[in-house]
């Protein structure tokens, strides 16, 4: 699971859900909760969040330069990797952040990925879970 620590900077609701922006160093990063301010107390602008997703969740883009529907894109450099027949394993770094992305090997051998590779990490906004302690 990766983890990242961030500030809440906005939240917008509607119903019973929120859109939680969250600032990650440089970073703004999107969460949508089923909570709302009135029914979470975490659920407050400036307070101290941890971001988490899994690794599965991570997208890679090499060289990426277009526009696509997933709002959270970071930017990344690329640590080391580990080969499997079937599935990689890429560790990136995220400024003082270290993520983890599993893909197919089919995936990591089309983007050709090698050590100090610049890498955009994508996840999109319902697949990040938030967590206060």
């Amino acid at each position: 699971m990766n983890t990242l620590l961030g500030n809440i900077t906005e939240i917008t609701t509607e119903g019973s859900l929120s859109l939680v922006k969250i600032k990650v160093q440089d970073t703004v990063l999107t969460s949508i909760v089923i909570d709302t301010p009135e029914t979470a107390h975490y659920l407050k602008t400036g307070n101290s969040i941890k971001i988490l997703f899994k690794e599965t969740e991570v997208i890679l883009a090499k060289k990426f330069a277009g526009t696509i529907s997933v709002q959270n894109k970071m930017d990344c450099i690329v640590n080391s990797f580990e080969k499997g027949t079937l599935l990689c394993k890429i560790i990136l770094r995220f400024g003082r952040y270290t993520i983890a992305s599993v893909i197919t090997r089919t995936a990591f051998d089309q983007l050709g990925i090698e050590e100090n590779d610049e890498i955009t990490a994508m996840i999109k906004t319902n697949e990040i879970s938030l967590s206060h302690d």
